[in-house]
């Protein structure tokens, strides 16, 4: 059979006489050749077969011409371009000269002048590219040449051509278009709405790789190299190279943050980030006089029993509320530093991951009623020690070794740093120390969200409010363990729901001002009493006492949703994962908030975050399958469905309703049914099954009738789900029936 060389050397030969075969990749096969007409040599592109779609080749061509049009002394032009023999190929100059992949091969690093110079050239020509309204897409160590050491940047464009040709993935079935190593996470998560900071975070992984050898992700194989970038944090390039000034390291991890909001807006941008590098000495650095940015981490619990990490915890917890509370300084989220909890690493890579200047770290040791507390705070820019301390007490001293830690950091960074800082006013709901640590096991359960975990939390809670019936914010954390155990439990709605109401307000009569008990407060109102103007009222009041939590933010996104302001919900919950960027809940909330609204690649993108965080998340796993039905990737979706019904261990109804769902979807509806039975037959064996879970597999069997049996069993029984009657793509099929709109008509949503 006649090879690919044969056939285009035959095809080509008017034009151009190939030579030999001088590389190629996943997208193209590279041929040295000389034009004939011009009496040049060239390098020839040849797209590869696979990524041709039928009747591709205007598309193709009209992305080339685009390319064609750039002229800039850093990008190598395209010459000509064409098709032959069911080919589609285009033709740039043969330069000759090695390529940065070459010189990374032999040399592994390179300096940090020549990283820098490197990196600004090539920004440069990008910057020409992206205000011509030209996108690269594929930047790498091989698409970057150097050419008596200038660098040259080669193959612009191509990824769009090739999109346009009628594919938007490799060779390898569901990988996007691009070189995984460098694919910024909407590359990875097929977003098409790429834009100029998906280059910016192309450019940063190589920058990252001329400086560590290596770049921020290598996986197994592709998809898991893919799947890093959408989930993981980048790693310290310090942790590689010790050299690397601070400011590189801050450009970098700004560089390649997932979100492209949080990235510098342009390839200059970042390029001018990296140059500050190479100024004088004395250059002014981010330091706590201009960040005012502090965190706490995860107090270390070194006590002989594992059991007592709830109060190293709590001793954290404590100094981040203690110190969220001066005037004029900035803590990062619990959540956010909790994510770095048992990870030994640098306070100098942590801090430049956090964005702060200054980290507090310490150890808790207790044995029987004695305490030894130590604590740190160390300056992240330099290394340098601010301040060190060790307290031997009692337990009973708890709260004053707290609040003595509290104020004497603030005032350590006010006599040297911060002269205008407010003080520390310390917030003690309780006196009593049992109870104090009663509630601290509660929390300490309670954010490990699974059902025995919830009814540890339950008993931790009421115990504490037993030993101090005064104690406000333990009535609280009863009200949000009763209020989740509906789902994360299998339990029907009154039973969780009333207990949360009566604790919530349990909660304000103690203490009008505690954000966190108004927040209970009008998640109740709004999933339960459906309320909506007493639950607006609630959560407007939670804000207003502390704009801070995270919390308050997130769930009156779903408020929001449920009442139409669709682009007010994703305000509120971006702003919670801002506050708390950190926390799977918040992250997965946003990733549903998309779905709700209609747009499942969005929705996909968080969603796969939410499972960088947590990788065993049943619900997140639920949610991202839904996510996948809805864009049609219905392969994908029962893959992850199926995932989530393994992990959901003893209350999987939801996900395997959802999965029944999609099996009817895909034409399969005997393994629906057979669902239908397994759901039945687990409510006769006594185990609860929400009327929901039942909804949701008959909307996919187009069981109408069925599906209003089950919407009336919820009504009755005032599960939360019907709040989202108005937005709920599942619902979509049966809008148009009568019954539907009677039913909204008694949920009285606007």
């Amino acid at each position: 059979m006649e090879g690919e060389f044969d056939r285009l050397k035959a095809c080509l030969r008017d034009r151009y006489s190939l030579r030999e075969e001088i590389g190629g990749g996943a997208m193209a096969t590279v041929y040295l050749a000389e034009d004939l007409k011009h009496g040049r040599q060239v390098a020839i592109k040849v797209l590869r077969a696979a990524l041709v779609a039928a009747g591709a080749s205007e598309r193709f061509f009209r992305e080339i011409r685009i390319a064609a049009r750039l002229t800039h002394p850093q990008i190598l032009p395209v010459h000509d371009s064409g098709e032959c023999d069911g080919f589609l190929y285009y033709v740039m100059p043969f330069v000759g000269c090695e390529s940065l992949r070459a010189r990374l091969d032999e040399a592994k690093q390179l300096s940090l002048d020549e990283t820098v110079r490197i990196t600004q050239t090539v920004a440069a020509a990008l910057d020409y590219a992206h205000r011509q309204g030209v996108l690269h897409r594929d930047i790498k160590p091989e698409n970057i040449l150097l050419n008596e050491g200038q660098p040259l940047l080669t193959d612009f464009g191509v990824a769009t051509a090739v999109s346009a040709a009628g594919s938007d993935r490799l060779t390898e079935p569901g990988l996007a278009v691009g070189t995984p190593a460098y694919m910024s996470p909407e590359q990875v998560t097929a977003d098409r709405e790429l834009d100029t900071r998906s280059d910016v975070y192309s450019l940063a992984c190589v920058t990252y790789e001329m400086l560590a050898g290596e770049p921020p992700f290598t996986g197994r194989n592709a998809r898991a190299t893919m799947a890093l970038h959408a989930i993981e944090p980048a790693p310290s390039v310090r942790a590689k190279r010790p050299d690397a000034p601070l400011v590189i390291e801050q450009a970098l991890a700004r560089a390649l943050a997932k979100e492209p909001d949080d990235r510098f807006r342009s390839v200059r941008d970042f390029a001018d980030a990296l140059a500050r590098s190479s100024e004088p000495t004395g250059t002014p650095r981010q330091t706590l006089a201009s960040t005012r940015k502090v965190a706490v981490l995860p107090f270390e619990n070194v006590s002989p029993d594992p059991e007592n990490a709830y109060l190293s915890d709590g001793i954290t917890d404590e100094l981040i509320d203690a110190l969220t509370q001066v005037e004029g300084l900035h803590v990062t989220s619990r959540t956010s530093v909790f994510a770095f909890k048992g990870k030994r690493q640098d306070v100098r890579v942590i801090g430049a991951q956090l964005g702060v200047s200054a980290v507090l770290e310490g150890t808790v040791r207790r044995a029987g009623d004695r305490l030894r507390v130590t604590a740190r705070l160390t300056d992240v820019g330099d290394g340098r020690h601010l301040w060190s301390e060790r307290y031997d007490r009692e337990l009973q001293d708890i709260f004053a070794i707290q609040d003595e830690i509290a104020q004497t950091i603030v005032r350590t960074l006010r006599d040297h740093l911060l002269r205008d800082l407010g003080r520390v006013a310390p917030r003690h709901y309780t006196e009593n120390v049992r109870a104090y640590n009663l509630y601290l096991r509660g929390r300490y359960h309670w954010n490990l969200r699974t059902s025995d975990d919830i009814a540890r939390a339950i008993d931790y809670f009421e115990q504490a409010v037993a030993e101090d019936p005064e104690y406000a914010l333990a009535y609280t954390g009863l009200s949000d363990a009763h209020a989740i155990q509906v789902d994360y439990r299998g339990l029907p709605v009154a039973e969780g729901m009333e207990r949360a109401k009566a604790e919530a307000q349990k909660a304000l009569a103690l203490d009008e001002k505690l954000a966190e008990a108004h927040t209970s407060l009008a998640w109740v109102s709004f999933i339960y009493d459906w309320d909506w103007a007493n639950a607006d009222r609630e959560f407007r009041r939670a804000i207003e006492l502390d704009p801070r939590y995270a919390t308050a933010h997130q769930w009156y996104a779903w408020l929001q949703l449920a009442t139409g302001r669709l682009e007010d919900a994703l305000r509120e919950g971006r702003l919670a994962v801002e506050l708390d960027p950190a926390a799977i809940s918040a992250r997965r909330g946003l990733g549903w908030l998309h779905y709700y609204v209609r747009r499942p690649e969005s929705a996909i993108k968080h969603l796969r975050l939410a499972l960088g965080i947590d990788p065993e998340s049943e619900e997140t796993h639920r949610v991202l399958g839904l996510a996948y039905i809805q864009a049609g990737r219905y392969e994908t979706a029962e893959e992850t469905l199926r995932e989530a019904v393994r992990l959901a261990k003893k209350s999987q109804a939801y996900s395997l309703a959802t999965l029944g769902h999609l099996a009817a979807r895909m034409g399969d509806r005997a393994a629906a049914k057979s669902v239908v039975a397994e759901l039945t037959s687990m409510e006769r064996a006594g185990q609860y099954v929400s009327p929901v879970a039942l909804a949701t597999v008959h909307l996919g069997l187009e069981q109408h009738d069925q599906v209003f049996e089950a919407l009336e069993r919820a009504f009755q029984e005032r599960r939360g789900w019907l709040a989202y009657l108005n937005v709920e793509p599942l619902l979509d099929p049966i809008r148009l029936d009568e019954r539907f709109d009677d039913l909204v008509q008694q949920m009285r949503l606007p």
